[in-house]
């Protein structure tokens, strides 16, 4: 069975040691965890992991060495500084969103925001196809649409069901419940590995409400 890796905090998920914290049981593979299973160390959900390549996995660090390794990475990690977005697409009749916290300006003439997408998400799928993004700029109470948009992946469920939002003028579908959106297209990608850093020129966006926006290390320290 293979081992997995957060791709937010470093956080490795060892079938052969479970999550016992959660009830997860030594030998549970990470496909047969339940879908509402969260990171244990910063509460993503399973959509944002990745499984460990197989060459680190012929030549494992000593559980102890990367146990310190991450004891050191992950806080500083939580250092940098974040916000919380739903970034979604458009492929044909079908839309799909998830949370994100690599979003950020580049330049402002053109405007030009850079979105971090993990190839593995579905997400990724749409943009690729259509070059459309919607970014939906979270505020801080904005905690049950990172549950809604993180902890699930829209392969296996529609995300959009009973939330309220609006169809951008690219096709995008931006949350009503924003403090604010944006949509544009892609003009540019960074192939970074595991994840795709898409740079978007941003052709529509609106304030929506007055409110302070949500940043990573509030959600974590109000979940």
């Amino acid at each position: 069975m293979n081992s997995w890796v957060c791709t937010v905090c470093g956080y490795v998920y060892d079938p052969k040691a479970g999550d016992t914290k959660a009830g997860i049981q030594p030998g549970t593979a990470f496909e047969a965890l339940p879908d509402d299973w969260v990171c244990p160390t910063c509460g993503v959900g399973k959509d944002s992991f990745e499984v460990e390549k197989e060459e680190k996995a012929k030549t494992p660090a000593p559980a102890a060495a990367r146990q310190e390794i991450q004891r050191g990475v992950t806080p500083a990690i939580f250092n940098i500084s974040y916000g919380l977005f739903v970034v979604t697409s458009v492929n044909g009749a079908k839309i799909n969103g998830q949370c994100a916290n690599t979003v950020f300006q580049i330049t402002s003439e053109p405007p030009t925001i850079a979105v971090g997408i993990n190839k593995a998400n579905y997400t990724h799928e749409f943009i690729q196809a259509s070059g459309v993004v919607g970014i939906s700029i979270l505020g801080q109470q904005g905690h049950e649409l990172v549950r809604r948009f993180g902890y699930s992946s829209g392969r296996d469920k529609n995300k959009f069901e009973g939330a309220s939002y609006t169809t951008g003028s690219l096709g995008a579908p931006l949350l009503t419940e924003a403090i604010a959106h944006l949509e544009g297209k892609v003009v540019n990608k960074l192939d970074c590995g595991t994840h795709t850093l898409f740079l978007v020129e941003v052709l529509d966006g609106a304030q929506l409400q007055a409110l302070e926006p949500m940043t990573y290390a509030y959600f974590r320290a109000t979940k």
